[in-house]
């Protein structure tokens, strides 16, 4: 079964009022309780026992339940302490929904597993998306007590609860900060997005399996910090692959015309996120490839999959490449599976951070099902192609268990796809 505490959500009278506001303004639901049994749970029909024998027996079972319930923290940034009490406002609603989302993801994840039989505890605490709050969470009995804590979800929390939390056996699952997990140090954290040197790592590999001798290797340098944070660690990763590969930097038209070869390849590398600066430079693309016959094979930023392009663009002339950490094939039976069930439940159809909070409920829970609470040492023996993203995991010592699924996408049809 799964049972989902609230009571640190402070759901009392009115704050209650506002939990069911939300659910009906957004056709979602807030954390609740809920039991649902796994199959083959219920008992088969058996004589009676007398009494005192049959008490024994019921005590002994309880027991034996609860010894085998996996409990689990989940802390997410609901931010219900700043929501009208009498009337949730669409600001209140959209400050919720990351929340909410993830929430209603984990449980059906949770519930997948309970149905295999097995019991979960599931406590969601509010972190109010602060960090005095994350602070007081840390110490929390529900916390200090879980085998799994999964959040908080913002870096500024996450080095901060995990420093005051001090977990010796249970991690604490990073499940959406794309940040280095470096910055963090807690050897304790799974780091389940994976970080931008994953992202570099695999580009660098497909630039230098792409790469003979008389093509170009190009480097449109913009000032943004998207841009640079890419780029220089890009520049590195293609010099320890292949050393005889000479990365160009050009800044405009000139310095671009005067840098691509005719003869070869120009495989050119443009890491800017902002459209306003990406769609000149595409313009500028298109006529070097399509008047002057150039051919360029174009690389972007994993951020594009989030960007608005049209077939004017010229992305699917440049076979653009682009990393990613996810992409949800519609076409898998899974996925459609949980679409139809979470329309069911919910009334509307998921959004990334449901996939996200399904695929880490499935794999940590199914992990911690599995292995009771030695599931750590399995965790980069355990790989796993979710809904939405892969878990590959490595370890360091210094800063935990990091994800290392990348994939590749190529534009086409008016989209990325996988390659």
């Amino acid at each position: 079964m799964t049972s989902v505490q609230n009571r640190r959500l402070r759901l009392n009278g009115s704050s209650c009022w506002i939990a069911v506001a939300l659910v009906l303004l957004v056709a979602a639901c807030t954390p609740k309780a809920r039991v649902l049994r796994g199959a083959g749970t219920t008992p088969p029909p058996k004589k009676e026992e007398p009494a005192a024998q049959k008490d024994k027996t019921d005590e002994a079972a309880k027991d034996t339940r609860e010894a085998d319930v996996k409990n689990i923290a989940l802390l997410l940034p609901f931010e219900l302490n700043k929501a009208n009490p009498h009337a949730p406002s669409t600001e209140d609603i959209k400050r919720a929904a990351l929340a909410l989302d993830f929430y209603q993801g984990f449980k059906l994840g949770l519930d997948a597993l309970a149905e295999k039989g097995t019991n979960f505890k599931l406590d969601v605490i509010d972190t109010r998306d602060d960090v005095a709050e994350s602070t007081r969470i840390a110490k929390l009995e529900e916390v200090q007590q879980a085998a799994l804590v999964v959040g908080p979800v913002y870096p500024k929390e996450i080095q901060v609860f995990g420093f005051n939390a001090s977990l010796s056996d249970a991690l604490q699952v990073s499940p959406l900060a794309a940040s280095m997990p470096s910055e963090f140090n807690l050897p304790n954290l799974v780091t389940v997005t994976a970080p931008v040197i994953a992202h570099v790592q695999a580009l660098a590999a497909k630039i230098a399996e792409q790469y003979h001798p008389g093509d170009a290797v190009i480097f449109y340098q913009t000032q943004d910090a998207a841009s640079r944070q890419f780029l220089s660690p890009l520049r590195a990763e293609i010099a320890k692959l292949k050393k005889n590969i000479q990365v160009v930097d050009v800044t405009d038209e000139a310095s671009l015309e005067s840098s691509v070869h005719l003869d070869g390849k120009n495989l050119i590398v443009l890491a800017t996120t902002n459209k306003y600066q990406i769609s000149p430079i595409l313009a500028h693309l298109r006529r070097l490839h399509d008047e002057l016959s150039y051919q360029i094979q174009l690389f972007g930023h994993p951020n594009w999959s989030k960007l608005e392009f049209d077939e004017s663009d010229g992305l699917a002339s440049f076979r653009t490449i682009i990393t990613s950490s996810y992409f949800v094939d519609k076409s898998r039976t899974e996925v459609r599976r949980f679409d139809d069930q979470y329309r069911r439940e919910y009334g509307l159809a998921p959004t990334e951070f449901a996939y996200k909070g399904y695929d880490a409920a499935y794999y940590f829970g199914g992990l911690l099902a599995k292995y009771g609470n030695g599931y750590k040492e399995y965790i980069t023996k355990s790989e796993y192609r979710g809904l939405h993203n892969a878990f590959v995991f490595e370890y360091n010592p210094n800063w935990g268990y990091v994800n290392n699924a990348v994939s590749l996408l190529q534009y086409r049809s008016g989209t990325f796809l996988p390659m």
